[in-house]
């Protein structure tokens, strides 16, 4: 009787689907472990005096201004807080996979949720370390929230992974620039007050230039964004949550052909 064929040298575990682990093999992707960094801490309180201005607006009643102009700010301290604490949970997910010899992590997944109140954070970061096969030892895991034809489909066009990306801008936008407040006659003619949509531009400019940051000549890819409003003292906060892919440009021509139109409209 002969013995049994020889198994994989150690087990491992992973967080892909069957598609996408076989789309791994099949680009040379050897997934060796499930990896994951936490961090979990205060990012301490915060209030309507911790704003920076960034747009200012005439107040639309007159006998009480200067007292009640309305402004937009952005609360750049609690933004950097949640960054820092999503940066600190990658690094040590990376950690983690350059423990075990990994080119990179693919398949990233992020959890972000306030354990005990509004001023405690928790970020949970989890994905595949995948070796390369027959490449040399990397200097830095890169990392991505692809996985399967996805990221097939970008290597193919020349494309390679960097860095998951996170970023966010919370834009607080105060009372007392609302016309309707105020009756019509009050703001000269042709004056237009938007606060809200001055918010959300300020808080998606803001969070795509941060992500830009990372890596500045990579593209922003798979991207997640995620808006919420709440009140507090009277006032609208929106934030803008940003989540996504930095990828590169490794090849300058695409092996992808151009589509050939089969169909003709018209006549």
């Amino acid at each position: 009787m002969s013995a049994p064929p020889a198994g994989p040298p150690h087990a491992f575990d992973s967080g892909l689907t069957i598609p996408d682990f076989a789309a791994c093999l099949s680009m040379g992707l050897q997934p060796v472990g499930l990896v994951q960094g936490y961090y979990c801490g205060q990012i301490g309180s915060w209030s309507n005096y911790s704003y920076y201005p960034e747009r200012n607006y005439p107040c639309a009643c007159y006998e009480q201004a200067p007292h009640n102009s309305g402004w937009v700010g952005r609360l750049g301290d609690l933004d950097g807080a949640w960054m820092d604490a999503h940066a600190t949970a990658l690094s040590r997910m990376l950690k983690e996979a350059s423990d075990l010899g990994a080119h990179g992590v693919v398949g990233v997944k992020t959890d972000m949720s306030h354990p005990t109140n509004e001023n405690s954070a928790e970020v949970h970061l989890y994905g595949t370390a995948v070796v390369v096969t027959g490449a040399a030892a990397p200097r830095q895991p890169w990392s991505t929230q692809l996985a399967g034809h996805k990221l097939a489909k970008l290597i193919e066009i020349g494309f390679v992974p960097g860095s998951v990306a996170y970023s966010r801008c919370t834009a607080m936008m105060a009372e007392g620039c609302y016309m309707e407040y105020y009756g019509s006659g009050r703001c000269g003619t042709g004056y237009v007050i938007n606060p809200l949509q001055d918010a959300h531009e300020l808080a998606r400019k803001g969070a795509i230039a941060q992500a830009k940051q990372i890596l500045p000549d990579a593209s922003l890819y798979d991207v997640q964004m995620e808006v919420q409003e709440s009140e507090r003292y009277h006032s609208t906060y929106i934030t803008c949550s940003l989540l996504g892919s930095l990828v590169r440009r490794a090849r300058s021509t695409s092996p992808v052909a151009k589509p050939v139109p089969t169909v003709s409209v018209g006549s």
